[in-house]
């Protein structure tokens, strides 16, 4: 028997942590508290919740406990819960709520891009086909033809290695000679015109 007495004492205590009001508040706190709690989910669910009762008691319990107490804490942390619960800026109108004028322009507003949209919707599928037409394609791998060998070429090429030769490969001399060779190689337009 004692057994069971002393279980649901401790039973008792302990479910007092899953329960809104706090067990170290004096009876008519609690029901107070359990009172605002129910008429605050009730049917003022988008109105601000009143937290000044629940300030009050982290107060009280902060001057009789001491302010780093866990019942002070606790008592603090249910005023911050109440405070985080308040969604009744979530239900109001912004600073300028709109009107009737406002809510046609913005209807229009809306009705206006729906259109573009749909008219870009054709142009956006003909540039989808079109792509996938283009993929499609194939293109015939370019052969590379040896350049001409043309006289002009041969006749840069000998200059350009007897400048070099003669003058050394670091010259002015050398180097306008390979440049007027890179013209006529350059020059050799029969590949573009194929």
């Amino acid at each position: 028997m004692k057994v069971f007495l002393i279980s649901t004492a401790v039973l008792a205590t302990t479910a007092s942590a899953f329960t809104s009001s706090p067990s170290f508040l004096p009876q008519r706190q609690q029901q107070q508290q359990q009172q605002r709690l129910t008429r605050s989910t009730s049917a003022l669910c988008n109105s601000r919740v009143d937290s000044s009762e629940a300030i009050e008691a982290a107060l009280e319990a902060s001057k009789k406990y001491g302010p780093t107490s866990k019942e002070a804490r606790v008592a603090w942390d249910i005023v911050e819960e109440m405070d985080a619960s308040d969604n009744s800026n979530a239900y109001k109108g912004g600073e300028g709520s709109s009107s009737a004028e406002d809510q046609k322009e913005y209807n229009a507003k809306i009705s206006e891009l729906a259109a573009l949209l749909e008219e870009q919707k054709a142009k956006v599928e003909k540039v989808k086909t079109l792509a996938q037409e283009i993929q499609a394609v194939k293109l015939a791998k370019p052969t590379i033809a040896a350049s001409a060998d043309s006289p002009a070429m041969r006749d840069a090429l000998a200059k350009a290695k007897e400048a070099t030769e003669q003058y050394g490969s670091d010259s002015k001399e050398a180097a306008l000679a390979w440049e007027a060779l890179e013209e006529v190689a350059s020059s050799d337009y029969g590949e573009a015109t194929k």
